[in-house]
């Protein structure tokens, strides 16, 4: 009798464990809770945000993004143009020469009282060398602004030009004087030339260059 009544309580025993089990398993899993929305910090810029149809402001350019360029509003010199030998003037030789070179010149404009003037020069040898210079040479009355020419080896077909800029400041002043020095072989010769700042040339009679 009492086995009956201890195997009718280890099977309500049983039974009861077993419902609390399938309870336990029924029971769903709690969800996670939202996370509440952060704050900003109290020293936070608020955000701007634009009106509709407002455009939105261009870049900025890069640190290191070079200036743009404007047109330059300062005119460039334009090259000067040299006249051509046929249309100079032959420069007077003196009386005795030794340089196988011809000298041709011409001024931009009239010489006149304090304006400056551009001249231009131009020396063809006659047969080829070596160490041409030409010089203007200083003078009372006028001003001067110019450096020699030096060319190391010449041609006979070549021109060799220079330009300088002469103002006249005592209206006694009739001529400036060039000096040209050419190699030809192994000697060297020389040979001064005028050329009247009225732009006219005086008939003269050349003697022939002799070669030492």
């Amino acid at each position: 009798m009492r086995t009956n009544k201890l195997d009718a309580v280890i099977r309500v025993t049983g039974l009861a464990l077993l419902g609390l089990m399938l309870a336990g398993c029924a029971k769903p899993a709690p969800e996670n809770a939202p996370m509440p929305p952060s704050e900003p910090p109290a020293n936070a810029a608020p955000t701007e945000v634009p009106a509709p149809g407002t455009p939105e402001p261009a870049p900025a350019p890069a640190p290191d993004a070079p200036p743009p360029t404007e047109p330059s509003t300062v005119p460039k010199p334009a090259a000067s143009q040299e006249p051509a030998v046929e249309s100079m003037l032959a420069a007077i030789p003196s009386a005795k020469m030794s340089v196988a070179v011809d000298l041709h010149y011409s001024f931009d404009g009239a010489v006149l009282p304090n304006q400056p003037v551009i001249v231009h020069l131009a020396a063809v040898p006659r047969v080829g060398g070596a160490n041409l210079k030409v010089s203007v040479q200083e003078s009372p009355g006028l001003q001067l602004a110019t450096a020699p020419l030096n060319v190391q080896k010449t041609s006979a077909l070549g021109v060799y030009r220079q330009q300088f800029s002469l103002t006249k400041l005592a209206t006694d002043s009739k001529a400036v004087s060039v000096l040209v020095i050419m190699q030809v072989g192994e000697d060297s010769g020389f040979g001064y030339f005028t050329i009247p700042l009225d732009g006219g040339t005086i008939p003269q009679k050349r003697e022939s260059v002799k070669q030492r």
